[in-house]
């Protein structure tokens, strides 16, 4: 490797942590409603939808950071290896493009600009697809697994926090949804994250994209299960959110097996 590429490497993987403890700094101050007096957690409350997870499932954050702590410090601690260079060089812009957006993101959320803040969530959500798509193609020249599993996790989370952070902005707006009830779009909603969830999993043959879907979806079930939510057609809403997790769990489990009990499939597709 040469010394151009070291150093460029080297400056990536520096930058690369500065961003990330910048990120974990505005998403503290978000957090403990420094920005307009109130979290993220105050303005979800205000705006609820019937797709709002119960508080506790927003603790996969806890996971999601220090699995890119992890990666990072890895990234460092193997930048003169060809292989992990490789992996720095090819996922650092984008990395870095979404911690971007994740900051300007809780900064629009909390002055409530919640239309402005879906845009942002949806830069961030490109971000990490491309992230995860670039290290796919890659995955037979770079070490693609650690990589691999943080930002799947990432962006399957991100995924379905834009859908939430889309039901937030037309909450905002009130929108009456066409005269039909919230029950039944909370129905068409979930129906349209299982489908594009099965798509994206045909599409990357990635096993661990349903997996923080799973969870959220579980978040949600536990709103309704906890009395949070009483909305007409409950009972149906609680039996399509079961089906929803089994149906991830199962992909997830198929996909993983056909992937030769690995992240990507291994051969060439």
């Amino acid at each position: 490797m040469d010394k151009s590429t070291l150093k460029k490497t080297k400056i990536f993987t520096i930058v690369n942590l500065v961003v990330y403890f910048m990120t974990l700094g505005v998403n503290y101050l978000g957090s403990s409603g420094f920005f307009n007096g109130q979290s993220q957690g105050d303005i979800s409350d205000k705006y609820l939808t019937l797709i709002s997870p119960a508080p506790f499932t927003f603790s996969i954050w806890s996971v999601i950071y220090s699995l890119l702590l992890i990666t990072l410090i890895y990234l460092f601690a193997k930048r003169k290896d060809r292989k992990v260079s490789r992996l720095t060089l090819l996922i650092s812009p984008l990395f870095i493009a979404s911690s971007v957006f994740n900051m300007a993101w809780i900064v629009a959320f909390s002055y409530e600009r919640l239309g402005i803040s879906t845009l942002l969530i949806f830069g961030m959500l490109l971000s990490l697809l491309l992230i995860v798509e670039r290290i796919y193609k890659k995955r037979f020249e770079i070490p693609s697994t650690l990589a691999g599993l943080t930002f799947t996790i990432y962006g399957g989370w991100v995924f379905i926090a834009t859908i939430v952070n889309i039901s937030l902005t037309l909450v905002q707006l009130e929108w009456d949804g066409f005269g039909i009830s919230d029950s039944v779009w909370t129905l068409v909603i979930l129906s349209v994250a299982i489908a594009f969830v099965l798509f994206y999993l045909k599409l990357s043959k990635n096993a661990a994209f349903p997996i923080p879907l799973a969870w959220a979806f579980f978040g949600i079930y536990s709103s309704y299960a906890d009395g949070r939510f009483d909305p007409a057609l409950t009972t149906v809403i609680q039996g399509f959110l079961l089906a929803g997790i089994g149906i991830f769990l199962i992909a997830a489990i198929w996909r993983f097996i056909k992937n030769g009990n690995a992240l990507f499939l291994k051969r060439a597709a």
